[in-house]
């Protein structure tokens, strides 16, 4: 499968990147790769993730940290598609739960 970020996913996770550096660039870039890989693991495993209240989407949780993957698979195209990047105390809209 490939692997495709929304620009609502890419920005997100700018803005995390960002928010942590200002107090520890090392964890910012820490955190960042472990978000990175694990979205990565997707390629192999895209059901990885547990289904979402949301029809099609799926969740997978960062290992170590506290982020949330958003994701869809579209098996005609191959590929899966990372929606968002959240925290995971950052109130969720009830779909999403």
């Amino acid at each position: 499968m490939k692997l495709r970020w929304s620009e609502t996913a890419t920005r997100e996770l700018e803005e995390i990147f960002a928010y942590i550096s200002k107090r520890s660039p090392a964890s910012a870039k820490s955190i960042a790769q472990r978000i990175l890989q694990r979205a990565r693991s997707l390629i192999d495993f895209p059901f990885a993730g547990r289904e979402s209240k949301i029809s099609g989407v799926r969740r997978l949780f960062v290992v170590n940290y506290p982020y949330l993957i958003l994701y869809e698979i579209n098996r005609s195209d191959d590929e899966v598609l990372i929606v968002s990047v959240r925290h995971t105390a950052r109130k969720q809209p009830p779909a999403e739960q």
